[in-house]
């Protein structure tokens, strides 16, 4: 799922936010100063000039271009900036106070002292902000790994405008030359690969968050590609001067330099996203707590039946092809994974997950079907409840794909890439579907495309109801 870049004026509502709150705490300071008492308690033309200053600020945020390039910004460049931000401002107040004939009566130390206090306050809050943001956008995990698809004769200038700003939220990991040979392996220490195969090897093997298609490519069947790359669940760049017809959730946004069409499976913003975020966090430490719980009753039973770790880790593959590991009570002996490719036979599942009725390497299988603790947790769920971690950690979230393990991931199709498109979650549009019923891997990957393309905060919502009566219903996996 791609996150959609905000309008230019919400683009940086954070540093909106932090210039309102330093001009407030300015214009506060400078009347406690000039009148010795609390605004809250003083005049009530200071009072509501607090309030229409926030209004203000909006309204010249609005129709100025003050947060452009922010992040890319200098200092003494921001302070300047900042500078023509406050005074205009306060030239509105200004205005207003005339216009509403109470300019006498406002105090000239009040509005000279909040006017220097607010461009002192707001550059320093500004350029210790924008530092937090730049270390934030620049850590390898909140980048996108981005694919290039050009010709040798016009990479350097593709790659001159793409790699323009110093601080990007996304990084080059690849150049692909498609429909030539070409005899390097690197362009500005970038990897470079050469021909259609070669092409295909690297986005079956690699991460790829985004490509970016240039348009003066040669020789290239651009809508064979961005319909591949979307069959993957990947988002797509196109240059302007291309633009195929029929394309899903189309942008024209910026990179570096360069406008390009934008086009994705699905489209959220920022504000979604965020929400999805803060939903998962919330989750993850009430889930934390009911793990805590289920620890001190399935520890000891697990311990005593199957001597090993009460927790199973395992390497599985998250969003476009990320791997971390991932958590569970153990409900396995501990060479189930060994004992998996002798049962592969038995495997009831058509496609690159397994299944088995009545696994035996499930702890206490030996008395009987069902009648284990490995059998009881997995029927509950409760082997599941270590995964909030994971989810508090980021790799995975309340609602999304299950993530595939290693093996199974290196057997997928180009066009099973698109269950990874989004954050792997603990449960999904496939878990509250029947799971248990479905044999079908393609199947899986039809509801986890259906889930992807239609995803909103109501749906993980019901999904999240549909999961609580799943487990309740005691429809668990077997």
């Amino acid at each position: 799922m791609y996150r959609k870049k905000n309008l230019n004026w919400m683009k940086h509502w954070d540093f909106e936010i932090l210039d309102i709150i330093c001009m407030e705490i300015a214009f506060f300071l400078a009347y406690s100063i000039r009148h010795k008492e609390s605004l809250l308690n003083g005049q009530e033309m200071y009072s509501k000039l607090a309030v229409i200053l926030v209004a203000f600020d909006i309204i010249v945020v609005f129709f100025s271009q003050n947060y452009k390039h922010i992040i890319q910004r200098e200092a003494i460049v921001e302070i300047l900036y900042t500078t023509e931000h406050v005074t205009m401002i306060q030239l509105l107040l200004l205005v207003y106070e005339y216009v509403i004939k109470e300019s006498y009566l406002l105090s000239r130390t009040v509005f000279l002292l909040s006017w220097g206090l607010s461009i002192v306050f707001c550059s320093i809050a500004r350029i210790i902000w924008k530092q937090v943001v730049r270390k934030t956008l620049t850590k390898e995990k909140n980048q996108a790994n981005m694919l290039i698809i050009s010709s040798s004769n016009h990479i350097d200038n593709c790659l001159k405008q793409i790699l323009n700003k110093k601080f990007r939220d996304y990084k080059i990991n690849c150049v692909a030359f498609p429909s030539e040979d070409y005899a390097g392996n690197e362009i500005n220490g970038i990897q470079v690969i050469s021909g259609k195969e070669k092409l295909v090897e690297y986005i079956k093997r690699d991460v790829v968050d985004e490509v970016y298609v240039d348009t003066y490519c040669e020789d290239i069947d651009i809508d064979n590609l961005v319909t591949t790359f979307l069959s993957m669940g990947v988002t797509v760049h196109i240059g302007l001067g291309f633009l195929p017809e029929g394309l899903p959730n189309e942008l024209v946004e910026r990179i570096g330099d360069a406008h390009v069409i934008t086009t994705a499976v699905k489209a959220a913003t920022g504000w979604q996203i965020a929400l999805k975020r803060l939903a998962d966090i919330a989750g993850a430490l009430v889930g934390l707590i009911f793990t805590g719980i289920a620890f001190i009753f399935v520890a000891p039973i697990i311990k005593k039946q199957s001597p090993g770790p009460v927790f199973f880790k395992q390497k599985r593959v998250g969003k476009n092809g990320r791997t971390f590991y991932m958590y569970k009570f153990r409900s396995m002996y501990m060479d189930a994974e060994e004992r998996k490719k002798e049962l592969m036979a038995q495997n009831e599942m058509s496609g690159f997950m397994f299944k088995m009725e009545n696994d035996p390497r499930i702890i206490g299988s030996e008395k009987g079907p069902g009648k284990g603790i490995g059998n009881f947790i997995r029927k509950t769920s409760i082997d599941e409840l270590p995964q909030f971690w994971n989810i508090l950690l980021g790799d995975m979230s309340l609602v999304g794909t299950r993530p595939p393990t290693a093996n199974e991931y290196e057997e997928y199709d180009l066009h099973h890439k698109i269950r990874l498109s989004m954050k792997p979650g603990l449960t999904g549009m496939w878990q509250v579907s029947g799971r248990s019923d479905i044999t079908d891997f393609d199947e899986v990957v039809r509801l986890d495309t259906k889930y992807i393309e239609n995803w909103s905060i109501i749906l993980d919502i019901k999904i999240l109801f549909k999961t609580v009566k799943v487990v309740l219903g005691k429809e668990g996996s077997k």
